[in-house]
């Protein structure tokens, strides 16, 4: 079980550190074959390779800046779990998101909680963060 648990911690360290390089093949290559997201606050729930690739895509080229940093992991006791708070920031370059683009910088924690594979692979990735508190700093005020 603890080469497991080290296993799923280093993945889910190296996908971050290649989403601070937006290097999308290297975030999708953190995921097992059959790995999926579930984005909890824009209701996005599906495969990596398709719905991962198109937000993070999206967001790379709305904010060219990304990026995030680790505040704190934690590893489950299970060896298969992995739960991440995550600082992700980024300056809107260009309108994307139904968020006109005004220039405007958010820093917004996130939480990720990340089940694995037994070959050490993401087999999900929920994340959670204030999508309210994120178009607020980008200073979108309405819901059109």
């Amino acid at each position: 079980m603890e080469a497991i648990q080290m296993s799923l911690t280093t993945t889910v360290e190296t996908f971050f550190e290649a989403y601070r390089r937006q290097d999308i093949d290297a975030m999708l290559a953190c995921f097992s074959d059959g790995g999926t997201i579930h984005y909890v606050p824009v209701g996005l729930d599906g495969s990596a390779r398709q719905q991962g690739v198109a937000i993070w895509t999206g967001l790379i080229n709305v904010f060219p800046d990304l990026t995030n940093r680790i505040m704190a992991l934690y590893a489950g006791d299970d060896g298969r779990s992995v739960t991440v708070e995550i600082m992700i920031s980024g300056t809107q370059a260009k309108d994307g998101f139904d968020i006109p683009n005004l220039g405007k910088r958010f820093e917004l924690p996130h939480a990720f909680i990340v089940t694995g594979s037994p070959d050490g692979g993401i087999d999900r990735m929920t994340a959670y963060w204030d999508n309210a508190a994120w178009f607020t700093m980008l200073g979108k005020t309405t819901l059109a």
